[in-house]
């Protein structure tokens, strides 16, 4: 599982959270704002069926006024002044309606700028810290590589030499009659000669030096461990840095919309004002010019018109607040289709991130699968007799854990090889890989590089496979293996001893070392 980035999925996780609560929170402000449709569709009925009444009565109204015998110049001068008076007193109440409305605004403009630049002021955000947070991960995440290949790398080198010790047919122990006889008694006495310089040495000395390794691979595990427990630690306080630092953006972007919205609304106010002042002007002069027309207004038909006035001032009124709860129903018809797009991200999130939180685990599952049937087909292929089945299982154990970057406890997913056997008797039995034959091991080893080979696409970067070191299997099986291997890369590179290449065939293309130039 080494190719994976795990660091690439964290990453890209909390990308995938952090629009995940984006989305989140505008659905709520939505939600709330739809809590106002039913109250607006409620307000639009009664508000028709007053305008309605209204319409029915101005109609009446008109009605009666031809009814009456009446000046036809003064009356028209009357309803001129009546209507322009009426007009001017519900252009005025708008304006102030309006004035009012923005000064309301802008006071709640102005609070919320108070809480937000307190909040802005007590955000506590480092740079350079989550700088220094971040190169400190990188360190410790390569230290911590580093000791697990240390690790590894050690404890198979304790297990083959162990191997080596306790083998007492091994071909690297010496021994004659003498020795033979005393090594009985005392295993330990016997001498092994080294597998890589040639010296004898005693088995003892062997397991002296293994306790040696044994114990610096305990010291590896120890720090590893401090070092995995460093690592969650930074990791908590990189992710609470740089959540102070998305706030404080935040607020600071907010702070700007409102310090521009204020500007505004102040200067609309200003407008605003200036037209209610030349209203009232306007309104002053046609009062002054009703007032002069006592008699007039006393008359029944002044009455009339003056009654009309105040239903069409009143029709106004309600035409006004009529125009302003459309235009309220269309705002909350948008945001249900804002609504409706933002969940239907908010699912295509969901899905990403469950497909990102099982990567790890399906890319496991995969690797496992591809392994176990290429086991099966290669041992069908080899015919090897008393070996019925090879197949590894996954060990649930500690799963990824995407919110510390990798595997809780820092350890991975245990992969459990299983050898069974075939006895003489046809009944099967489990057996353990330190008794597999030298040929069964690599056969093994193979097959595991195969599957890790496709299962992680490697192929597309390398289209190559060399194998080497084939000569503890024998010819025939070799050139099953090729065959076998050939189908899954472009080019299959074979370091063979010359008996064994002849078991390949003219099908291949043949090198021999003489020709090999450095």
């Amino acid at each position: 599982m080494r190719p994976v980035d795990t660091d690439a999925v964290q990453r890209r996780i909390e990308e995938l959270q952090s629009e995940r609560n984006r989305i989140g929170q505008r659905l709520r402000s939505i939600d709330n704002e739809l809590d106002r449709r039913t109250s607006a569709t409620s307000r639009k009925a009664s508000v028709k069926n007053e305008l309605d009444e209204l319409d029915d009565q101005i109609t009446e109204r008109r009605e009666q006024l031809t009814e009456f015998d009446a000046d036809p110049e003064k009356a028209e001068q009357v309803e001129e002044a009546l209507n322009s008076l009426e007009e001017q007193k519900q252009k005025l109440e708008s304006i102030s309606n309006r004035i009012r409305t923005n000064e309301d605004t802008l006071k709640a403009l102005r609070d919320e700028q108070t809480e937000l630049q307190t909040e802005q002021n007590s955000v506590e955000t480092s740079e350079e810290e989550l700088t220094r947070i971040e190169t400190k991960l990188s360190e410790l995440t390569s230290r911590e590589r580093s000791l697990a290949t240390t690790i590894n790398d050690l404890s198979a080198i304790v297990d083959f030499n162990q191997e080596l010790v306790s083998d007492t047919n091994s071909e690297f122990l010496l021994s004659d009659d003498v020795g033979s006889t005393v090594g009985k008694l005392n295993p330990t006495s016997e001498s092994v000669q080294c597998w890589t310089c040639g010296s004898q040495i005693n088995r003892s000395q062997v397991s002296d030096r293994l306790d040696e390794i044994r114990s610096v691979i305990k010291k590896k595990r120890a720090e590893r461990t401090d070092v995995q427990s460093q690592i969650e630690d930074l990791r908590g306080k990189q992710e609470e840095l740089q959540d102070e630092i998305e706030r404080r953006d935040e607020l600071s972007r907010r702070l700007n919309e409102i310090s521009t919205e204020i500007a505004q609304r102040e200067q609309k106010l200003e407008s605003l004002r200036d037209r209610r002042n030349k209203t009232r002007q306007q309104l002053s002069s046609l009062e002054e010019f009703v007032s002069e027309r006592e008699m007039l207004q006393e008359s029944e038909l002044v009455d009339q018109y003056q009654r009309l006035s105040e239903l069409e001032y009143e029709r106004g009124q309600l035409e006004e607040e009529m125009s302003s709860i459309r235009e309220e129903i269309a705002e909350l018809d948008r945001l249900a289709d804002e609504q409706e797009q933002l969940q239907a991200q908010q699912d295509e999130i969901r899905e990403e991130l469950e497909g990102q939180r099982t990567q790890i685990r399906d890319l496991e599952e995969r690797a496992i699968e591809a392994f176990n049937d290429h086991m099966d087909e290669i041992l069908e292929i080899l015919d090897y007799r008393n070996v019925a089945r090879v197949w590894i299982e996954r060990k649930t154990g500690t799963e990824f854990d995407s919110s510390h970057g990798g595997y809780r406890g820092g350890s991975a997913t245990r992969f459990e090889l299983h050898i069974v056997r075939e006895s003489d008797r046809g009944a099967d039995y489990e057996d353990t890989v330190t008794n597999l034959s030298e040929s069964e091991r690599e056969v093994v080893g193979l097959i595991i590089a195969l599957a890790g080979y496709l299962v992680h696409n490697v192929y597309e970067v390398v289209p190559m496979m060399l194998l080497d070191s084939l000569e503890a299997v024998d010819a025939d099986r070799i050139a099953d293996l090729v065959d076998y291997f050939r189908e899954y890369t472009s080019y299959l590179v074979v370091a063979l001893l010359p008996e064994d290449a002849n078991a390949l065939g003219n099908g291949c293309a043949h090198v021999p070392t003489g020709n090999l130039t450095s």
